[in-house]
């Protein structure tokens, strides 16, 4: 039997199909690559947000401001004098403080200030900063409400020279109307500022 020899065109056929499955996984390889590399190009950009995003949170904690309760802004004082101003001026509150005034002793007149004083912290404590439980912030507490204090008096002073005619004319009737307007003052001016936070 004689032997039979491979064609020229079966082989350059086999050649041709050998290169058309090389070009074919060539063209394969270059696009899974060049999904690689769009996807690499990807992952970059999004490192690149993260870190613009983790300098921005870096930035925003460091320009964070200290806790409004630690400072007495134009705005408290507003807000103090207002309050102060309703409690004292309540028409109601007013003329029984007058009432009172007339009826107690001058010593319990004096008294009245350190208790509208004491009343205050206890009110402003309770209805507000007992929830706070910074010690730095804590601190603030009484001069926080010494201000207020200081502003619920100037008001009543203020009422009291407008609103009564007697108020002046006689040393211990006028610190007996402040003593007990004042009182009024004080819950009034916490109050204010205790409805007023944010």
């Amino acid at each position: 039997m004689p032997k039979r020899g491979v064609s020229l065109a079966v082989i350059n056929k086999k050649l041709d199909l050998i290169l058309k499955n090389q070009q074919k996984l060539m063209k394969e390889e270059s696009e899974e690559l060049a999904e690689e590399s769009r996807i690499e190009k990807e992952e970059k950009q999004e490192l690149s947000q993260l870190e613009k995003l983790k300098r921005l949170e870096e930035k925003v904690a460091a320009t964070v401001e200290p806790h409004p309760l630690t400072k007495i802004t134009y705005k408290d004082v507003a807000k103090g004098t207002i309050g102060a101003f309703i409690g004292v001026v309540a028409h109601f509150t007013f003329v029984y403080g007058i009432k009172v005034a007339h009826e107690i002793s001058v010593a319990r007149a004096y008294a009245l200030f350190p208790l509208s004083l004491i009343i205050g912290g206890v009110f402003m404590y309770f209805t507000g900063f007992r929830k706070i439980k910074d010690p730095k912030i804590m601190w603030f507490l009484p001069v926080r409400l010494f201000v207020l204090y200081l502003i619920a008096i100037l008001v009543a002073l203020a009422v009291l020279l407008f609103f009564s005619p007697e108020f002046g004319t006689n040393w211990e009737t006028s610190i007996k109307q402040l003593s007990t307007i004042t009182l009024l003052g004080v819950i009034g001016s916490i109050t204010a500022d205790l409805l007023g936070k944010d």
